[in-house]
């Protein structure tokens, strides 16, 4: 028999929750519970079992960061994916460097909501993502130059470019250019999925 999977969906709004269900029902077997506001997910939180947290950061009460802060201590039990309608890169590299597992904005796609879900479940039964994937996405970063590779490390760190231009000793335009470097390498479509990969490998947690 297969373990049952816990997904606790925190929005505020009812529409997007009960979209959130209906997408993820059609597409496994899932035991969902919702929650309006952060205040009332915090006060349950240490009583649920294990399982996949979807997290709007907008939320009344207790606001997502609050909740964020809190899954962050708790990842051996709870993996989170952030999905928000506000939002700038640097609250999405805050989030993704707290641990969520992707950040997706409003409106979002199915699928990659789906893909970030089941990849929260596979880290709660295995305690590690899938090494294939691991490995494909570990082999796409070591194809970053070392100058493309240290830009990277400081746009994860919430670095400007003219930060990361002093840092390195070169001009903005530079920057710029290294940067767009980074997504033609990698394949990426946005610095913010370049930073995905980065999450993905692994790669988050030691860039401080």
């Amino acid at each position: 028999m297969s373990k049952r999977r816990f997904l606790y969906i925190v929005d505020d709004e009812a529409i997007v929750r009960a979209s959130i269900v209906s997408l993820v029902q059609a597409h496994g077997d899932y035991e969902c519970r919702e929650f309006a506001n952060g205040d009332t997910f915090l006060a349950a939180l240490d009583g649920l079992e294990p399982g996949c947290v979807v997290l709007d950061l907008q939320l009344e009460g207790a606001g997502g960061d609050a909740a964020m802060a809190a899954l962050s201590q708790r990842t051996d039990r709870f993996r989170t994916v952030v999905v928000t309608g506000f939002s700038d890169l640097d609250t999405a590299i805050a989030a993704l460097r707290a641990g969520a597992l992707d950040f997706l904005h409003k409106p979002y796609e199915m699928r990659p909501l789906l893909d970030a879900i089941e990849r929260g479940f596979h880290l709660i039964e295995h305690g590690s993502e899938p090494a294939a994937l691991v490995e494909a996405v570990r082999s796409r970063l070591q194809r970053l130059q070392p100058d493309e590779a240290a830009v990277l490390k400081l746009l994860i760190q919430g670095q400007t470019h003219e930060q990361i231009g002093r840092a390195l000793d070169v001009d903005a335009r530079s920057v710029q250019l290294l940067r767009a470097r980074i997504l033609t390498t990698l394949d990426a479509p946005t610095i913010l999925a370049a930073i995905r990969l980065a999450g993905l490998a692994g790669c988050l947690a030691t860039l401080d």
